[in-house]
């Protein structure tokens, strides 16, 4: 961890009756409803991206892409314990795979179980050293942790890696950054994070604070009206 209305011909129900009455038709292959469900998540339908990933292992049980886009659905519906289940299968099925290993580490921290969180990260970073994904929520899990030096250092990793191209990177180091009391600077990389993903209702709650602590009263007021704007997001029941 965040772009407009999907045009959905069919609703769910629909595509769950295609998939039952699809046979060997080519809407009717884990492929085709892992597509569904990634292109879902895109548009922040959760619930329909939930649907489809459910469609794909109902056809195949074993399939890693629809148990990892089970757990991601699911954690973004508030539901942290039927994720980590999705997580904790797919890793058991393709211990190697970073994405499980990440997601399983996002889960782990908003149950609030850090030290297993941590571990998740760590693995994750031991099969790919170089995962901007694995870094920047590495450096998110310090920064909730009140380590914000270390969190920076994590997350500088990251820009690095996507050459200051993750909106979610350069949030991390914005929050990070303005719980140092260095909120010039973080406004600076908040502006870049929406530059980047301006429909991201997180990043938005975040400078909504960041210009609240400078003093912009009416500019902070702005951004939390405009997070009313935009899909609603889960990340650490965060709110305005």
């Amino acid at each position: 961890m965040k772009c407009n209305i999907i045009l959905v011909a069919l609703i769910l129900c629909g595509f769950t009756a295609a998939a039952i009455g699809a046979g060997d038709s080519a809407d009717n292959t884990t492929t085709y409803w892992n597509d569904q469900g990634d292109l879902l998540m895109l548009q922040y339908e959760f619930e329909d991206a939930l649907n489809a990933y459910n469609n794909s292992l109902m056809i195949n049980g074993s399939n890693v892409p629809a148990l990892i886009g089970q757990g991601r659905a699911f954690i973004n519906l508030g539901l942290s314990n039927e994720s980590l289940k999705s997580y904790e299968s797919a890793i058991s099925i393709s211990p190697g795979n970073v994405k499980a290993w990440i997601g399983r580490g996002i889960v782990l921290q908003d149950l609030g179980r850090y030290n297993e969180s941590l571990q998740s990260y760590n693995r994750a970073l031991e099969l790919d050293p170089a995962d901007a994904y694995a870094l920047n929520d590495k450096a998110w899990l310090y920064y909730k942790r009140g380590n914000y030096e270390e969190a920076i250092t994590n997350v500088d990793r990251a820009i690095d890696i996507f050459n200051s191209g993750l909106a979610a990177a350069l949030d991390t180091k914005a929050v990070a950054l303005a719980a140092l009391g260095r909120n010039e600077e973080a406004l600076e990389y908040i502006n870049q994070a929406l530059e980047i993903d301006p429909q991201d209702s997180i990043i938005w709650i975040h400078k909504g604070n960041i210009l609240k602590a400078l003093g912009n009263t009416s500019g902070s007021e702005a951004a939390f009206a405009k997070v009313n704007e935009l899909p609603v997001q889960n990340l650490n029941n965060e709110s305005v």
